[in-house]
């Protein structure tokens, strides 16, 4: 089988927004599309179509005869949450109060080693399975995916999905929420994800594997993200007390965030 192949505008697209966000250029011109061309040795359609979407997504805008300027703070990503203390679970709960979510799918099924190993459970136990695609102003943001044992799954409704974060469910039903470990990774979009976060097939996706505990130290939760890059990052501060502040970030402008 062969290997995907990320489209060449997007390429080019990716390197230019993180140019855009770093202040590479100021809030002066863009080089123009013949000279990026040539940059990036891609033809000017390829380029018209980076610039397009550029200016689809509010980073920079046309002046016709003087060019392609950036936006003033063209891309705002702000905390869950700004206040001083609050841990990496209480960020992941709080978050979302912009975003709608899909659930593509709950199932109950048996557990795979890997996930019985993260849920401290035995290989083929029942899990609940549910997968949704989170959006942000009606674009895709992630796809993700969670395990539950079944005793806490099992009374969760799609329609409760649909309104409340899952982590606010488990709460609702009596687990008292510990605390959450994650490891943070890149991975490149499939067949089945591509078009759900409307990205092409081999595109780089940012990919969070997550457990939370209860208060006793059981695992209550697996969550395994896939996130757009373009459209999230995690930012983590840490001190040298070592008291560490974690936020999960989403592209914005009224400081909405994530509620998985």
């Amino acid at each position: 089988m062969s290997e995907a192949v990320v489209p060449l505008y997007h390429q080019i697209y990716v390197v230019l927004r993180q140019q855009i966000v770093e202040g590479r250029f100021g809030q002066g011109p863009l080089p123009g599309e013949i000279d990026l061309a040539k940059q990036f040795h891609a033809s000017r359609v390829t380029m018209r179509r980076v610039f397009d979407r550029l200016v689809q997504e509010g980073l920079v805008r046309r002046h016709r005869g003087l060019g392609t300027f950036v936006n003033p703070h063209p891309v705002r990503p702000a905390s869950a949450t700004e206040e001083r203390g609050t841990s990496l679970l209480d960020n992941i709960i709080d978050m979302g109060q912009k975003t709608s979510v899909k659930v593509i799918s709950i199932d109950e099924v048996h557990a795979t080693p890997d996930v019985a190993e993260s849920l401290g459970i035995q290989p083929g136990d029942p899990v609940v399975k549910i997968v949704r695609v989170r959006h942000y102003r009606n674009r895709p943001l992630s796809h993700i995916t969670v395990y539950l044992p079944a005793d806490l799954g099992r009374p969760i409704s799609r329609k409760a999905l649909e309104e409340t974060p899952v982590l606010r469910l488990l709460e609702a039903g009596g687990v008292k929420l510990g605390r959450a470990s994650q490891v943070l990774s890149a991975r490149l979009a499939d067949v089945v994800v591509a078009p759900l976060l409307d990205v092409p097939v081999g595109g780089a996706l940012l990919a969070v594997r997550r457990v939370v505990k209860d208060q006793g130290g059981r695992p209550v939760q697996l969550l395994l993200g896939q996130y757009r890059p373009d459209r999230y990052e995690y930012r983590m501060e840490l001190s040298p007390a070592g008291v560490d502040s974690a936020n999960v970030w989403v592209e914005s402008e009224t400081r909405p965030g994530l509620r998985d």
